[in-house]
């Protein structure tokens, strides 16, 4: 157990130590091929999960996704990212509704693993988007597309170490019984004081501290699905991982599952409460 967890640092800390350089020290176009990297593999990952272990086929649909996003990135404006970020914001929310009524099946027709795919794909592409975005649009677009992503961070944390001490109420058995209500509710509470600390250190970015506040929580909150909802996808694939492409954490679906759903989330907040 404790050379796993020794493992699972270690990899944590030297893709913080990339990310972090990268959004913090380069500039916006090392941003994006960071994000058009992490995309590639992630596609990979998605394949196997939906479609089957065809190395051609996973290499050949990343590297076209990746391509696509890459060229993409100069035509999309404000309002490309604005039906990104509420489409993303409904689809999050019926996946929570659906989450509630999911039975394990294990034996999905291809036609059902298509579609899975197809709707996997669209959220992702959508979150690559709005992370890519944000360093684009907002004069302080590194440390808030920073700050985004340490909400995530934080949450894991915060549900990792207090799931472990405190953890009695499964959050969902049937699809992830790792995850305890307890663990959510020390991620939010951790987050609620990362959030405030971000607030004051930055202003909020123009934004008042409620709405700050709001936004950070509700983002945290629906991480939490986009956790869930690879779970499914593992489940129903008969995979504990994505991948074994990171010691320790698995593939990096893994470690942007809830990512992919807290960027939509994020953006459609800020457009709500006027910090876009």
């Amino acid at each position: 157990m404790q050379s796993a967890l020794k493992q699972r640092i270690v990899t944590a800390i030297l893709l913080a130590v990339v990310v972090i350089g990268t959004i913090v020290f380069l500039d916006q176009r090392a941003i994006a091929i960071l994000f058009a990297v992490a995309l590639f593999f992630a596609m990979t990952e998605l394949v196997s999960l939906t479609l089957g272990r065809n190395r051609l086929l996973q290499g050949a649909l990343a590297a076209l996704v990746a391509a696509l996003f890459l060229w993409s990135l100069p035509q999309v404006g404000i309002r490309v990212i604005w039906y990104h970020a509420y489409t993303g914001l409904l689809a999050w929310v019926l996946i929570l509704l659906l989450l509630r009524r999911y039975r394990h099946n294990g034996n999905l027709p291809l036609s059902v693993r298509a579609a899975l795919f197809l709707f996997a794909s669209a959220l992702l592409w959508i979150a690559v988007q709005g992370l890519a975005f944000i360093p684009r649009h907002f004069a302080n677009g590194n440390w808030l597309l920073l700050y985004l992503m340490t909400l995530v961070w934080v949450a894991d944390i915060g549900a990792y170490f207090s799931g472990r001490a405190f953890g009695r109420h499964k959050l969902a058995p049937t699809i992830s019984p790792g995850k305890s209500i307890e663990g959510v509710i020390g991620g939010l509470l951790l987050n609620l004081l990362w959030i405030t600390l971000v607030w004051y250190w930055s202003g909020g970015w123009g934004m008042g501290y409620l709405p700050f506040l709001l936004v950070g929580l509700v983002t945290v909150g629906f991480s939490v699905v986009g956790d869930l909802f690879e779970s499914v996808l593992k489940r129903e694939a008969g995979m504990k991982d994505s991948s074994h492409l990171l010691p320790g954490h698995g593939g990096v679906l893994d470690r942007i599952d809830s990512l992919i759903a807290a960027t939509p989330v994020f953006l459609a907040g800020l457009f709500l409460v006027g910090g876009v």
